[in-house]
């Protein structure tokens, strides 16, 4: 594995990380749950949908370097 692809898999890995911490911040029993749900639950899809799109660059840049590897 190349260090780009390290990388991008790390990255992808915080991202998660994150998602799973703001679900633990404002879980649903959570005070300002109503208050705050919308935009936890916006950043949290665009957080998943960065990692998709790393999913992507990592996918495309195994089948430029010949090795597709998952």
């Amino acid at each position: 594995m190349d260090d780009d692809t390290q990388e991008l898999i790390a990255i992808q890995q915080e991202l998660s990380g994150i998602s799973e911490r703001l679900r633990k911040i404002f879980p649903s029993t959570h005070p300002q749950f109503d208050s705050v749900f919308e935009d936890v639950g916006a950043a949290s899809y665009y957080i998943r949908e960065a990692g998709y799109r790393l999913e992507s660059v990592l996918m495309a840049s195994q089948c430029q370097n010949g090795k597709i590897v998952r």
